[in-house]
């Protein structure tokens, strides 16, 4: 008890931290809200010019009808990782306050500290979002083909994927010199062959291979197929097991990268590993 209770201290302290820091002027959720929202209806205009067939080849659940709805969940999922990345990405300026410093130097949970971060970017980034996403959904609810158990397991699954790679993104650049080529590499390739605006049923075999990289490929296919296509456990099997073995993956990994970055900075003094 002792121990889940200083974890939990840890953790609220450092999302405490977090929204003092970058949350602490009520201006920073109008651009929370509009920058998602332009970006969602620039995609989602993009597909007029176009045939919608050619477009998500096929795909027995996409349509003229329920194309915004399909856009929309693209870029909720997206959202989700997306303030990760960010998050990491504002979490490497710890070193430069010299903050890194004390919070290797304190007996404080380290895996606390960087799910803290996490958690603390999702609940702050997203639910304006979240918010424009419900009323869009009851405009469309003629469109919508839930599965509510699916839809209950897949969204917790979304959470979880996207706050492990949350955690997994602040260990990398909790500990590094200069993370910042990583923002580079996974903000906009994410939203590319994520399946966001274009399924990745249509991609080449090349981008294919590179968005089964990213969770938020399955995550979004997933989420889509509940709330479009009515998907069944049974046919949603294979989306849990890869995202729970994803999962297991970005958990280790997290704790990995968070014990050689504390014992490079034993051994050396430096808390820049590369």
């Amino acid at each position: 008890m002792a121990y889940i209770s200083h974890f939990l201290k840890v953790m609220t302290a450092e999302m405490r931290k977090q929204h003092q820091n970058y949350f602490f002027d009520k201006s920073i959720y109008v651009s929370l809200f509009l920058w998602p929202i332009l970006t969602f209806i620039t995609a989602y205009y993009s597909y007029k010019p176009f045939r919608l067939d050619k477009i998500t080849g096929g795909i027995a659940y996409v349509n003229e009808r329920n194309l915004l709805v399909f856009v929309l969940i693209g870029y909720l999922t997206l959202s989700f990782f997306r303030c990760f990345v960010q998050s990491a990405w504002r979490f490497s300026f710890e070193r430069q306050s010299g903050t890194l410093e004390l919070i290797y130097m304190s007996p404080g949970n380290r895996f606390a500290v960087v799910l803290g971060n996490a958690v603390s970017s999702l609940f702050e980034s997203i639910w304006l979002l979240l918010v424009f996403g419900l009323g869009i959904f009851i405009l469309h609810s003629a469109q919508l083909k839930v599965n509510v158990p699916g839809a209950i397991v897949s969204v917790l699954l979304l959470v979880l994927l996207s706050m492990l790679w949350g955690i997994l993104l602040n260990s990398l650049f909790l500990f590094s010199r200069d993370s910042g080529f990583l923002f580079t590499i996974l903000e906009e390739p994410m939203e590319i062959f994520g399946g966001v605006k274009v399924p990745n049923q249509v991609f080449p075999l090349w981008a294919k291979g590179i968005s089964y990289i990213f969770p938020l490929t399955y995550s979004a296919e997933m989420v889509r197929q509940v709330f479009l296509n009515g998907a069944t456990f049974l046919e949603l099997l294979p989306f849990w097991r890869i995202s729970l073995l994803i999962s297991l993956l970005m958990f280790g990994s997290s704790l990995l990268c968070l014990h050689l970055g504390e014992r490079h900075a034993k051994v050396t003094g430096n808390m820049a590993l590369f």
